[in-house]
């Protein structure tokens, strides 16, 4: 593991549990707030700096530097979140955050000879996502419900794949991993070489990711109805 990957994992475990130990403090409750819009501001201000390397490297191309990557949509979502306290971004941020945007810590898609600057800002930007969501469990007492949030994250992962197919097709690019594997190691290496088995089956999972992401909210629902 890298110390990108370390200081990602230490970041989402620090930054929520700081908010909340302020939040628990007299007289300092504002500062949930400010870190809340700080964070999402860091957030846009990372994803902007992002695009102004890719364009120093002439990577900025329709292949490369749409905003449509799932994470892409995901810090999207988060920053309205941390922003507004908007549930339904939260209810998108929460589903993407913990399925995809942690597992690409684990197993980033960037290349490991890239400047050090582009590899900060994109395990910041992952790890930011999930501490942001973290942090609207933990200190805001955010949470997924039934149906509405399911529902939800099931429409706007079908319009998502259909927006990054047809951006695929018009750029030849490969948002959402999509298109192909990843060079990087990851679990899509287990998924079919067909295209149309492979995009299936990224679907199909996403699906099972989204559903052992809810149960632990539906036993504890179930729980809560069971004792009254």
């Amino acid at each position: 593991m890298t110390a990108f990957q370390l200081a990602s994992l230490t970041f989402i475990v620090a930054l929520p549990a700081l908010v909340w130990w302020w939040d628990r403090q007299p007289h300092r409750r504002g500062l949930v707030k400010l870190a809340e819009r700080s964070l999402a501001a860091l957030l846009l201000l990372a994803y902007a700096g992002d695009l102004a390397a890719k364009w120093l490297d002439g990577a900025f191309t329709p292949q490369f530097a749409l905003p449509m990557q799932l994470c892409d949509w995901a810090l999207f979502a988060i920053a309205a979140a941390l922003w507004w306290r908007q549930r339904a971004c939260f209810d998108v941020a929460y589903f993407w955050g913990l399925a995809a945007t942690l597992q690409a810590i684990f197993t980033p898609a960037i290349a490991a000879d890239v400047h050090w600057l582009r590899q900060l800002g994109f395990f910041f930007i992952h790890a930011g996502i999930v501490a942001g969501v973290v942090h609207l469990i933990v200190t805001a007492r955010f949470r997924p419900t039934w149906p509405r949030s399911v529902v939800r994250i099931v429409v706007t992962s079908e319009v998502y794949l259909a927006c990054a197919l047809a951006a695929n097709a018009l750029t030849r690019g490969n948002y959402g991993f999509l298109s192909h594997k990843p060079e990087q190691r990851s679990m899509l290496d287990l998924f079919s070489d067909t295209p149309w088995l492979y995009v299936t089956q990224l679907n199909l999972v996403a699906f099972v990711f989204f559903a052992a992401l809810y149960a632990p909210w539906w036993i504890a629902d179930w729980r809560r109805g069971t004792r009254r």
